[in-house]
């Protein structure tokens, strides 16, 4: 934007103007990574929108089952960044994949070795692309499925049970993660010039994030399903992202 002076100040004048004025604000700019953290720009996100989120899914199996997973999340996404997240009973077929879901639609399911291997489960992720607006390159919603191996045993994750739980929690929660923007935030860690399986910064207490490929999060039972300390900044960043480009 130009603005057009309506005054030309003598030049004495305006140079103990500037003496005397605090300096000037900068425009903000947007951040994609941070320690722990990374948002999803290889996928074409940047940012989240302020805009509602509905959760829904994939068939009424996967909604008996992920129900109460998918309501910690969306309270503590909704706590987090200020946008309204919302469970419901909805139940919406996944698109195709090169497809997208309705707008700021989330579709949850279980399904077993989703794409073909021990484990594994996977999100499907779409942005905003209206050339113009402020939403631009927004979180637009997707569909993940989860793996259903990880409730075919008590112990999939780990013989302890409260940690198996937990992982569980933290698997759901890492894939909804990537529904709303953020990526993986491994990076080379030990210098050997490849980025691995749970190369990330850690939390004060020592935990991974969330967001760590294959796994993080915390693995106490208060904590599991949370975004850590160190996935939070990620998503604000998400909101603060919007408008911004």
């Amino acid at each position: 934007m130009h603005v057009r002076a309506r005054h030309v100040l003598p030049v004495l004048l305006a140079a103990l103007l500037l003496l005397v004025m605090p300096g000037r604000a900068h425009a903000a700019t947007p951040a994609y990574s941070g320690t722990g953290w990374k948002i999803a720009t290889k996928d074409g996100i940047h940012s989240l929108s302020p805009k509602p989120y509905t959760i829904t899914f994939a068939d009424s199996a996967s909604r008996t089952r992920l129900t109460p997973y998918a309501q910690a999340a969306a309270a503590q996404l909704t706590s987090v960044t200020g946008t309204q997240f919302t469970v419901t009973t909805t139940i919406e077929t996944p698109p195709a994949v090169g497809s997208c879901p309705a707008e700021h639609h989330l579709i949850l399911g279980v399904k077993y070795r989703p794409v073909g291997t021990v484990g594994m489960s996977y999100a499907w992720n779409c942005y905003t692309n209206r050339p113009g607006q402020i939403d631009d390159h927004a979180a637009w919603g997707g569909w993940t499925w989860i793996d259903s191996e990880y409730w075919s045993t008590s112990t999939w994750f780990s013989s302890n049970a409260t940690v198996n739980t937990t992982k569980i929690k933290n698997a759901i929660t890492h894939e909804i993660g990537h529904l709303v923007g953020l990526d993986h935030p491994n990076y080379d860690k030990d210098g050997d010039g490849k980025v691995e399986s749970y190369e990330c910064a850690r939390t004060y207490y020592g935990y991974l994030p969330v967001m760590c490929s294959p796994s993080g999060g915390y693995t106490t039972s208060s904590g599991g399903g949370q975004f850590t300390s160190i996935d939070t900044p990620g998503l604000r960043q998400l909101v603060k992202n919007y408008g911004l480009g």
